[in-house]
């Protein structure tokens, strides 16, 4: 929604008219394609990010670490892929905003904002905030072994390391 409320502030309201940039000025209306075409893939993107950091919190939670350790060590391992992989994306989509068709401008504004926002504030903010304060119950109903281990535990004070961290 925030990416759409954005879109429609540029295009309708002129908000980066300040730039001079002609892909980015207002033209008082936005296309019903835009936001058609870029919703699935700002869904999929969304997920994907989402997806990969969870799962990778859940196996630092099943090899025993405790919730709140789980969740800095899978932030940790996959924080630079994730911001690169989304840097890319950016940079790619945003390349869009070159074009001299409107509804491409529209569409990669649409993409870039979502992308960002996803890469930069929900993933590596807003994610761990819920998993944190869900504790357990992020993985309701599937049985977690015991908390053994946690983020500033010393390795060789760690009995059963299974070494995949």
């Amino acid at each position: 929604m925030f990416c759409y409320g954005l879109v429609v502030l540029v295009y309708q309201y002129g908000w980066l008219d300040w730039l001079g940039w002609e892909s980015v000025e207002k033209t008082g209306e936005v296309s019903w394609l835009p936001p058609l075409m870029a919703f699935s893939i700002i869904v999929g993107l969304g997920l994907d990010y989402d997806i990969f950091l969870a799962s990778r919190v859940l196996e630092f939670r099943l090899n025993g670490y405790d919730e709140q350790s789980s969740i800095l060590k899978g932030l940790y391992k996959t924080g630079g892929i994730i911001t690169a992989a989304g840097t890319i994306m950016a940079v790619a989509f945003g390349g869009l905003l070159f074009a001299s068709e409107l509804l491409l401008n529209q569409f990669a504004l649409y993409i870039f904002i979502a992308v960002v926002m996803d890469t930069f504030i929900v993933r590596t903010i807003m994610v761990p905030i819920l998993m944190g304060m869900a504790g357990k119950y992020t993985w309701w109903p599937q049985e977690l072994p015991p908390e053994t281990k946690s983020w500033d535990q010393p390795e060789s004070l760690v009995h059963s390391n299974s070494g995949r961290d």
